[in-house]
């Protein structure tokens, strides 16, 4: 008893436990991402601005925020997401034309 005692005030005093300073959002758990990814979806049903629901995503995922779509639905499906939210994923992947996705992509790379 009084060596557990020893060990959690050590660690408390000596060792306490710090957030990462830099950690960044693509590192996060599939749950986490499917969640963003949702409130980026929910967000975009509301106000419609494709390359600023991008811009979102490209925090989240900055090399494909397409394929973090894709990946949120079947996370989503496979964990028993309600319906209401995966149509709602699924929409922003609609809304989102090859072309427009390359051009920002462009645009992207050629900003920084």
């Amino acid at each position: 008893m009084l060596g557990a005692g020893a060990g959690l005030a050590f660690g408390w005093l000596f060792m306490p436990a710090a957030a990462p300073k830099s950690a960044d959002l693509n590192q996060l758990r599939a749950d986490y991402k499917t969640d963003l990814t949702l409130m980026v979806a929910e967000s975009y049903a509301q106000d419609q601005n494709l390359p600023a629901a991008l811009d979102r995503l490209a925090l989240i995922e900055p090399d494909d925020p397409y394929s973090l779509l894709v990946n949120a639905v079947n996370y989503a499906q496979g964990v028993g997401y309600q319906e209401s939210d995966i149509k709602l994923i699924k929409a922003l992947i609609d809304a989102i034309d090859p072309a427009a996705y390359q051009e920002w992509l462009g645009g992207r790379t050629a900003d920084g």
